[in-house]
């Protein structure tokens, strides 16, 4: 029953991280711009503080204790994925919802598997680490594979005489035709930015959620949260001045206020909702998993969901309406070898050596026993005082 539970957070999770762009198609009187620019302050900022202040009202006092090179890694980790992610919306216009989800989810998960084997001594050489490669190479086969099948689509439309397509949508958010390889170089780099996102987390929050947990009684699902709300705050700042600037150049603020609009304001709210709760359910569904189990279910699964809701939006949104049969035979290919290096990650966390020595575990360890014992008192000391 616990393990249902997890995997049934972990559905909900990747479908509402898949689905979340999808609104966004249908917000035909505002610019692409201007969608953007007001999704980010739900996504970004309001959303993550609102749920972790309540999650943890003491939150500042935690980021208050923390060391300064874990604030500057937050920091940098931050700006890279906000500028990932603006080459992640930009992405859309050209090579569609589906496919930019696919290639940047794809390199972040990638990128995040080769972390265990650059980092920890040992694990080179080892079954674990031949696996994670072998999946490696099956995300790199899937992404050849969909920037293929976007260049067929292109092409086959070229042949048709680039007529309208049906059931896509018009205006800002329909898919440009003859770019597809400037949409792939845009999701890459939203890949490369997510998994600055992803090594950013993984160095931060061993010290984070420690001082969180120890010193100041805030539980354990928020303060894990906590570095993640840091970084996408600092994320917001560069995403919305991109956003900021194209609606000034292209004097696109009028449309915010245009007739029949105020349902995008609650759209976009539901963006914001997507791309930041997604982490709730997923953070959630590991901690009732719990140990070795969380890794090897909760994460594949979440990957799943996502890159299947996301390409199911896609096809449903006419994305790959006269994309011809080569094309979408690559689409689909691609979409299976992103399954199956998804099953060569989860069976791989078998293998897992265990306790590898790093680096990192003793920096954490140091720095949180220094804080601990010479700065802060440990929040058991404080007497009288109930958990959050």
């Amino acid at each position: 029953m616990t393990i249902l539970w997890a995997l049934a957070l972990v559905l909900v999770a990747g479908f509402i991280n898949g689905s979340f762009a999808t609104p966004a198609k249908y917000m035909h009187r505002w610019k692409e711009e201007n969608v953007w620019f007001v999704f980010s302050f739900w996504g970004f900022l309001i959303l993550p503080w609102i749920s972790i202040l309540i999650m943890a009202p003491k939150t500042f006092d935690a980021l208050g204790a923390l060391p300064t090179g874990t604030v500057v890694a937050m920091i940098a980790g931050g700006a890279a994925f906000g500028l990932g992610q603006i080459a992640f919306a930009t992405s859309f216009r050209y090579v569609g919802i589906g496919l930019a989800f696919v290639i940047n989810i794809s390199m972040g998960t990638a990128g995040s598997a080769l972390i265990p084997i650059l980092w920890h001594k040992g694990v080179m050489g080892t079954t674990y680490s031949y696996l994670q490669l072998t999946g490696v190479l099956f995300f790199v086969t899937a992404v050849i594979l969909g920037a293929l099948a976007a260049t067929a689509r292109d092409r086959h439309r070229k042949e048709l005489g680039g007529q309208a397509l049906s059931g896509e949508a018009e205006g800002p958010r329909r898919i440009t035709p003859g770019r597809a390889a400037l949409g792939v170089v845009l999701a890459v780099l939203a890949g490369v930015g997510s998994m600055a996102q992803g090594v950013t987390y993984i160095w931060v929050n061993p010290t984070v959620s420690k001082i969180a947990t120890h010193q100041f009684g805030i539980g354990s699902l928020a303060g894990s949260t906590i570095a993640w709300v840091i970084i996408f705050t600092i994320a917001w700042v560069p995403y919305m001045l991109y956003f900021l600037l194209k609606n000034l150049q292209k004097e696109s603020f009028s449309h915010l206020l245009a007739p029949k609009t105020v349902g995008y304001w609650l759209l976009t709210i539901l963006m914001g909702v997507g791309f930041w709760g997604s982490l709730i359910f997923f953070s959630e569904a590991s901690n009732v998993i719990g140990g070795d189990l969380a890794p090897t279910i909760a994460w594949p699964m979440f990957m799943v969901f996502i890159i299947l809701t996301s390409n199911f939006w896609g096809w449903k949104s006419g994305e790959w309406h006269h994309a011809g049969s080569t094309a979408s035979t690559r689409v689909f290919v691609s979409l299976a070898l992103f399954v199956v290096a998804i099953v060569v990650f989860s069976y791989s966390s078998k293998f897992e050596p265990t306790n590898p020595a790093t680096p990192e575990d003793h920096y954490h360890d140091v720095h949180f026993e220094h804080i601990q014992h010479d700065q802060y008192p440990t929040y058991e000391m404080k007497k009288g005082e109930p958990a959050e």
